[in-house]
């Protein structure tokens, strides 16, 4: 299978990709692109103060990276079909599959460069304290979305990341 790494782009507020518009999308920090393969990185100037900004960032990337090996294996296809669903739960559920399963394959990546990464508990604290989580519906609750991505994390393999076979009440 053909494979190409993604472009990059780290900025400091949003900007107008050339095909998906103004990314990355309001009260967000990081997106995909697949019409330009590209992802966007939102990394205002104080962030990079916050003593966890190391692992906000790695995780944010691997996650958008992750994004892109969905874009070139044609997973991301299923993104399409969110246009055709009825109902806005089913919609919901197929975007929550596709986002847990990028959070699956961020925990993977985050593995594979354990060495070069912040400890694992500063990737777990990103998960905690959210109340009123805007992007819960379509993306996965905290607790959900730490549980992909432990699961990638602990195995290594991304073959661990099936979301789509996943009952419904592990991709909540």
């Amino acid at each position: 299978m053909y494979f190409a790494p993604p472009k990059r782009k780290f900025v400091q507020r949003r900007v107008r990709d050339p095909i998906c518009g103004l990314v990355p999308r309001k009260n967000d920090t990081g997106y995909y692109c697949g019409g330009t393969t590209t992802y966007y990185m939102l990394v205002p100037k104080d962030m990079l103060r916050h003593p966890l900004a190391a692992a906000f960032v790695s995780k944010t990337i691997s996650h958008e990276y992750g994004h892109h090996v969905q874009h070139w294996t044609h997973i991301l296809d299923y993104k399409a079909v969110e246009g055709i669903a009825v109902k806005r739960a089913t919609t919901d559920l197929l975007s929550r599959r596709l986002e847990l399963q990028a959070e699956c394959f961020a925990g993977t990546a985050l593995k594979a460069m354990r060495r070069e990464m912040p400890p694992w508990q500063q990737f777990r604290y990103l998960f905690t304290g959210v109340v009123n989580d805007p992007f819960a519906h379509d993306h996965g609750r905290q607790s959900t979305r730490l549980m992909w991505t432990e699961k990638g994390y602990r195995s290594g393999r991304p073959g661990v990341c099936n979301t789509w076979s996943s009952p419904k009440r592990k991709v909540t």
